[in-house]
Order: structure tokens, then sequence, then C-alpha cells
């Protein structure tokens, strides 16, 4: 499993998703390409809330002491 999160990572593709969402909405691109972007927007937001629910987890779970 992966133990250290790159944060850094999840900054760079949600700019060519806005790219994309922004141009569609001023008609550079075809409407189509607008739900393209908002389903691309939600599986980055997704992967972004489950990688910061396993993180914090970890980190509960590493603090905790265990029970005798």
């Amino acid at each position: 499993m992966i133990e250290k999160v790159t944060w850094w990572w999840y900054l760079v593709p949600i700019i060519p998703i806005l790219a994309v969402g922004y141009a569609a909405l001023i008609n550079v691109l075809p409407s189509w390409a607008l739900l393209v972007a908002v389903f691309a927007f939600f599986m980055w937001l997704f992967s972004l809330l489950f990688t910061v629910f396993r993180t914090v987890m970890q980190r509960f779970k590493a603090n905790k002491e265990p029970r005798q």
C-alpha cells in the first residue's frame, strides 16, 4: 500500500479539468466536453476525499495506544 502521499499531485489534474469545463461553458468546446469535465471533477474529488480519509485514519491508528 502507499505509505506517503504527494499532495501536490492532486493540484496537477484539476487545472486541465477546470480549463476544459470553462472552455465548454464559453462555447470554445462542444457542450459534451462539459459533461466530461464534470465527470472528471467528481472522480478527482472522490479520489482526494478517499486519500484524505485514509491518511487521517492511518495517523489516528498510529497515534492510538494499544489496549491492555
